[in-house]
């Protein structure tokens, strides 16, 4: 459950000349070149220049592709969905579906990284919008200097596309992406944020092997996280939090790369697997290779 947060918000040994997190989509009537990027949404803008070839991408390709378009979600609509799709029921909030003594556990943990805000507070909350706030704070205490949640890698892409004149576009609204992420039973959703929580020593050197495999480029490292049996995610909630929604989004790129240079930006955790992004495209005829460093 809690690898979803890098596919959501969604996932340095390697040298660049390895590098697989940008990948060139051709052939099978594909208009010119196109691509796929795996982002880290914690990751910062300044790692843009980092990836072989990606800056050369967003300047030559017409159209960019995010999960989420990105001026949108300041909008006060996208907004007021947020808060509804966020907020548990009044009969199903947390001290509802914890035990009295997961209960205990979970608040403390809830308070070592919310400043001393707890359940008293936050209950309100869906649990697995418990366990993202949980995740993000988690990485920012890992790695409190390098990043910045006000410059992230997704929404810089977008701007940088923007500024040249590109266009910028979601291959879902913000209803789609809350329902996926924060639409589990929420049963199922007290226990994962119970065993994030019991687990939190675990998570966080798992989150620490995650960040830094991103940092080496490494799309095969990043891949066995996302699928370890005991961190990563189970075949539901994969199904659920990227390869159903890859399938949709499937439509809308295959639409547009006939006619337009596309680069699709996505979460890293959305191209690996056999329904992960790369695969489908190549199951419909593309060819899709790793851009190499020159």
């Amino acid at each position: 459950m809690k690898k979803l947060l890098f596919v959501l918000f969604l996932l340095l040994s390697c040298s660049q000349v390895n590098a697989q997190l940008l990948w060139k989509v051709s052939g099978n009537g594909c208009y010119e070149t196109s691509y796929l990027f795996g982002t880290l949404h914690l990751e910062t803008a300044e790692f843009i220049d980092s990836v072989p070839g990606l800056a050369e991408a967003i300047e030559n390709v017409d159209v960019i592709f995010g999960e989420l378009e990105g001026d949108n979600l300041t909008s006060m609509n996208a907004m007021l969905q947020m808060m509804k799709d966020a907020t548990a029921p009044a009969d199903s909030t947390i001290d509802k579906l914890l035990s009295p003594k997961d209960y205990v556990m979970v608040d403390a943990v809830v308070k070592k990284y919310m400043f001393g805000f707890g359940l008293k507070e936050l209950g309100v909350l869906k649990p697995a919008v418990l366990t993202a706030q949980l995740d993000v704070m988690q990485m920012q205490k890992l790695y409190p200097k390098s990043l910045d949640p006000n410059n992230l890698i997704d929404v810089a892409i977008q701007k940088r596309g923007k500024q040249l004149g590109k266009r910028i576009d979601g291959l879902e609204g913000i209803e789609d992406q809350t329902s996926a992420l924060f639409g589990a039973p929420l049963n199922e959703q007290a226990e994962d944020l119970v065993d994030f929580c019991r687990k939190d020593g675990k998570y966080s050197e798992s989150s620490k092997q995650l960040h830094d495999a991103y940092r080496a480029q490494d799309l095969v490292a990043i891949e066995k996280i996302v699928f370890d049996p005991e961190m990563g995610i189970d075949d539901a909630n994969m199904d659920r939090l990227s390869y159903e929604r890859n399938r949709k989004w499937m439509d809308k790129i295959t639409q547009t790369i006939p006619v337009q240079r596309v680069l699709v930006a996505v979460g890293a955790a959305h191209l690996v697997g056999e329904q992960g992004l790369i695969e489908l495209l190549r199951s419909r005829g593309y060819t899709v290779e790793p851009v190499r460093a020159k």
